[in-house]
Formats: C-alpha cells, structure tokens, sequence
C-alpha cells in the first residue's frame, strides 16, 4: 500500500452534505524534522495543520487560511498555514519546541484566530473565538459554527510514534459540514454515525504503518451514498526567500537599519515556518537606505 499523503473531498450525492478527510503524516513527518519537533510539540504541529487544511478546504478563490491558536502555559501558540490546494507550513515558537521537548507542556486554550488571505497575501477575512476545548477538532467546529454559521462534525488525531517520539504513526482528520438545506432527520443521523465510528487507532495497520483513509470514508458514510470529487496530494511549502526577508526589513525605520550595520558583520534571519537560513550582508542593508534617498 502506498503511503503517499491524500486529502479527500466529498459530498453526498442527495445529501446535502460535505466531507473532507485528511492523511499529512509523512508531510508533518519532514515538517517536524525541520523544527527539530517531538512528541507532544510535533502533535500540536500536526494537529492545527489538520485543522487549517478543514478551513482552506472551503476557500473559493486562490488564497491561503492562517489557523493561530493562543494558548497561556508552557507553549505560547501554534500556528499552520494551507492553501486548498494542500501547501502547508506550521510553526510553534522554536525556543518553545525545544524547552518542552522532552515533555508535555501545560497548557489553557485561550483563542482560535483564523485569518483568510487573498493570493497576494491581503488579508479578507479575520475572525477570533474563544477556544471551546483542549481538542483541534472541537475547537474547529466552535469556529465554523460561530463565525461562519455551519454546522459541522470534525475529528482530528496526530499519533506519535511509541518507539521515536521524533516520528509520527498517524495525522489523521475528517470533517463533516452540512449544507444550510439538511434535513434534522439527516443530521440526527450523521451525529450517530459520527459517535459511533471506531478510534483512529483502530484503522491504523501497526505491521506496515499505514492509515486506511477509505476505511474511515467508508465509516463515514453511513447509510448515504458519496461521491468522492478531488483528491490531493498535500505537501511541505514556504514562500520564504532572501528576497522577501530584505523586504520585510525595509519595513524598518532609517534608524533601525543603521543600528543593524553598527559593526559591519552578517545577520543570519531564520524564517519561523521551514527554519531556512538567510545571510543578510551589511551591503544588503546599505542597498535599502541608498534606494529610500533615490
């Protein structure tokens, strides 16, 4: 069987439903390696990013979902940015990845932040709730239900691995929305369906370490028939380069890009999300302020 990551997208074909159902392990799996990310901290990554592909899934233009998620404790947020066609990133602030490796951080849900970008990055849309729960999934449903008025069922679960802690078994999640014209009948059965499916674990296969996204469609389902409409490959995607750090930096004051080539050395910027390296020479700074004067 092949482990290629999926993203699976469906709707009933006379129900007026949608399911979305996601496989990112190996994608966090190079993520996590990025962040030098274990255990409960690699989840965390996982998880959001999950949740964040959910969100981008519904975008109905070329742009990108921003999933913040503000904790107070030992992790100060998690972050994940998709696009619905799977690029992802995600990041937790990385003294804080690496000062809770070895342990799980306490830690109080404290808001959900979801920022909808266009393709040229503006921003069209931010909402903030509170966090409704310890739980991704919950915590995703609360936001489509209060900021968006849909109801929706969504379960996600990131499994780490008992013998690596640096390595995930599983980063699993479904979403089920329903369309404004289901039926409470149809509803009423969907949550039953939804309560009654089987653990995660349960559809993992321990001996050649693949999750079976069909089986869970196929729970799913129910007693309705689907029709699966797109099916995705996600991957690992930052739009990072030197060109946007130096960028950013222009965005400093005359005075603060002077003070950065006080002492004639390199800078060395490390982008949050893939942990690139970029040099910024002293030269680089002097192009910024000799471009202001022109």
């Amino acid at each position: 069987m092949s482990k290629t990551d999926r993203i699976i997208r469906a709707t009933g074909k006379k129900t007026p439903m949608r399911l979305v159902l996601v496989d990112i392990t190996e994608t966090m799996n190079i993520i996590g390696k990025k962040h030098n990310a274990s255990a409960y901290s690699l989840k965390l990554l996982a998880e959001t990013a999950i949740g964040s592909l959910f969100l981008s899934s519904s975008l109905k233009f070329q742009g990108t979902v921003c999933l913040k998620i503000i904790f107070s404790g030992d992790i100060s947020f998690v972050q994940a940015d998709t696009t619905p066609q799977g690029l992802i990133r995600a990041m937790i602030p990385q003294n804080e990845i690496q000062k809770n490796k070895h342990f799980e951080p306490a830690l109080l849900h404290q808001s959900v932040e979801v920022i909808k970008l266009n393709d040229k990055g503006k921003r069209l849309q931010e909402s903030v709730v509170e966090a409704a729960g310890e739980s991704i999934g919950r915590n995703i449903a609360a936001y489509l239900l209060q900021s968006e008025q849909t109801r929706s069922a969504v379960g996600i679960e990131a499994q780490i691995n008992a013998n690596d802690p640096t390595k995930l078994d599983y980063a699993v999640g479904f979403m089920v929305e329903a369309f404004p014209d289901l039926e409470d009948r149809d509803i009423a059965i969907m949550e039953q369906v939804v309560l009654n499916l089987p653990p995660f674990l349960k559809m993992f296969n321990t001996e050649n370490g693949f999750f079976s996204l069909n089986t869970l469609l196929d729970q799913l389902a129910g007693p309705y028939d689907i029709e699966v409409v797109k099916e995705i490959e996600p991957s690992f995607y930052c739009p990072c380069s030197k060109v946007r750090t130096l960028s950013s930096l222009s965005t400093l004051s005359n005075d603060d890009l002077e003070h950065l080539i006080e002492d004639k050395k390199d800078l060395e910027i490390i982008c949050d999300f893939c942990r690139e390296k970029y040099i910024i020479s002293p030269e680089d700074i002097e192009d910024i302020l000799k471009n202001r004067k022109k």
